[in-house]
């Protein structure tokens, strides 16, 4: 953790979108801004860009709001990289935003999460483990099978009513493998958290009452209830 206990002199804040990440640096009294796309090459450009400013990127605390959409992809990969991405939200920051004299948007804002890095030095965010990665990976396919069966299952009733016996019979068909594929995607991902138990119940379950979250995050993985 030597990279931690070193002086630090620049400070990064990131404003993320779908399509781009806005960036601000703050180094040698300099306010230096760069816009790069939100995705692999863009985060590689991005870590060129900085070391081109003298700007060492292992130990760089860079603040983002992880609440935000599309922050995900980009948190992790800097962090890979060796940057300190540290998590801007809460009390703190709104503290911070409030003391400017800025509304609570401004808190999204690169330059007010750069600022808000170099007065603050908020922790480093501790990146998921790959078991709860995978997890998410594992939930988000079976809420795209689920997502198909349900727009099947509205055309089966179209169907029906215009007499299209066929079709309705094909669509039937076809529902039945997708109940096949969902209950095998749900006892598999059973399955990965009784593995992997203490894993956080992840964003793609959130007020669901599957029984993947009722079981296995409500009552607790070790029960087998």
């Amino acid at each position: 953790m030597e990279h931690i206990a070193k002086q630090e002199t620049a400070f990064v804040g990131i404003e993320t979108g779908k399509l781009l990440l806005k960036t601000v640096l703050l180094s040698g009294g300099q306010v230096l801004c760069k816009v790069v796309e939100n995705d692999l090459a863009g985060y590689r450009w991005l870590r060129s860009w900085l070391q081109r400013n003298d700007v060492p990127v292992m130990g760089l605390r860079v603040c983002m709001r992880l609440d935000a959409p599309f922050s995900e992809a980009p948190a992790q990969s800097l962090a890979a990289m060796g940057m300190l991405v540290c998590d801007a939200q809460g009390a703190p920051l709104l503290q911070f935003v409030h003391k400017c004299g800025l509304d609570e948007e401004a808190g999204y804002r690169a330059v007010v999460l750069a600022h808000y890095c170099e007065a603050a030095r908020p922790a480093p965010w501790t990146p998921p483990s790959p078991a709860y990665l995978e997890l998410r990976l594992w939930l988000r396919r079976l809420q795209a099978i689920q997502q198909v069966r349900k727009q099947e299952v509205a055309l089966l009733d179209e169907h029906l009513r215009n007499g299209q016996q066929a079709l309705h019979q094909l669509l039937c068909q076809q529902i039945t493998c997708l109940d096949a594929q969902i209950q095998a995607h749900e006892a598999l991902i059973m399955e990965h958290v009784r593995r992997h138990p203490g894993m956080p119940k992840p964003p793609e379950l959130a007020g669901s009452r599957r029984n993947i979250a009722r079981y296995a995050f409500g009552h607790g993985v070790s029960s087998g209830r």
